[in-house]
């Protein structure tokens, strides 16, 4: 028995000193990743750019951006982020003022262990609180779901809000036309991008705000005449108690839809998202409320509803339930 003892302190012992002596070998450090980019509304010069862990939130860095909203910072992490712009000042396209930034703006990035480019501007944070509101879990792959779709709303298309810079001076690009057109609508409308962030758009707000924004993209951008129709497919819904889950669902409905005499078949494909996880099924009363809010099809029949825990590619409309 005294001997076992001895031998046991003996080892402990001989694992301590080789600990000490570093003999156990070092940890592999976390790879780097270095995320450069701009913060652009037109573009925010000295404020602070702050990267968080997407899924807690731990602060892994901060930076400032340069008179041009350019800034780049080198974090020893990989995995999904949250690139946050708070303060700075910026030209604003609408008044040419000098205009302090008051709504922090924010874009959802996978750190790879590589060189990763963010892109922070007001569509990106749109669609940031399309897709998350203000209590769900970001990831990458749903906000690039939400900003794909949000860049099809400002015709947009092919556009990655996330890596494009807008040029909003000199030779614009549309993605620039898109922001100096934002900016006129909030200063049109009187209203600030908070606001709009916490407006909950249902098919008779989007068909107002279509009209709204087009009239203020065409005075923002003379020589390029557009006109937009916003479709509703992005639809942040609040108070309904149901939301601030980090699952989402799709939703296809089948069944027909009659008018003037005619029926034809419906198949619509929805995808909701800020549920519970693991409840994507019949008996989740928040489904419920959320196609509810979409103000059901007028004319549509004997309607078959079938969930599945993945949502498509393209759905015709994606709602956030927060």
């Amino acid at each position: 028995m005294h001997t076992k003892i001895v031998v046991t302190m003996t080892a402990v012992a001989l694992a301590a000193l080789v600990a000490a002596c570093g003999g156990g070998g070092s940890s592999t450090p976390a790879p780097s990743t270095t995320i450069s980019g701009s913060a652009v509304k037109g573009p925010v010069s000295n404020a602070t750019v702050t990267v968080k862990d997407a899924a807690n939130g731990a602060v892994l860095g901060t930076t400032t951006t340069g008179a041009g909203g350019a800034y780049t910072l080198s974090i020893p992490f990989t995995g999904d982020v949250v690139v946050e712009v708070n303060g700075g000042s910026y030209l604003d396209e609408a008044t040419r003022v000098s205009t302090v930034l008051a709504t922090p703006m924010k874009v959802v990035l996978n750190a790879n262990g590589g060189n990763v480019t963010g892109v922070v501007t007001p569509l990106t944070t749109i669609a940031y609180t399309y897709a998350f509101g203000t209590t769900g879990t970001p990831t990458n792959a749903a906000y690039k779901t939400a900003a794909t779709n949000l860049a099809t709303q400002f015709q947009l298309n092919g556009v990655d809000l996330a890596t494009t810079v807008p040029v909003v001076t000199g030779s614009v690009n549309d993605y620039g036309r898109a922001l100096a057109g934002l900016s006129t609508y909030l200063q049109q409308s009187g209203v600030t991008l908070q606001t709009l962030l916490t407006t909950a758009f249902n098919n008779a707000q989007s068909a107002q705000f279509s009209t709204a924004y087009t009239s203020a993209y065409n005075t923002a951008n003379p020589g390029h005449p557009i006109t937009f129709t916003f479709n509703g497919n992005l639809i942040s819904v609040s108070g309904t108690g149901a939301g601030g889950g980090t699952g989402s669902c799709g939703v296809n409905i089948n069944g027909t839809f009659t008018a003037s005499g005619t029926t034809v078949p419906l198949n619509l494909d929805y995808c909701v998202t800020g549920i519970a996880a693991s409840s994507c099924n019949a008996g989740n009363g928040s489904l419920s409320q959320a196609l509810t809010s979409q103000q059901g099809v007028a004319g549509a029949a004997n309607l078959v509803y079938t969930y599945t825990a993945s949502c498509v590619a393209n759905p015709v409309v994606t709602i956030h339930l927060q």
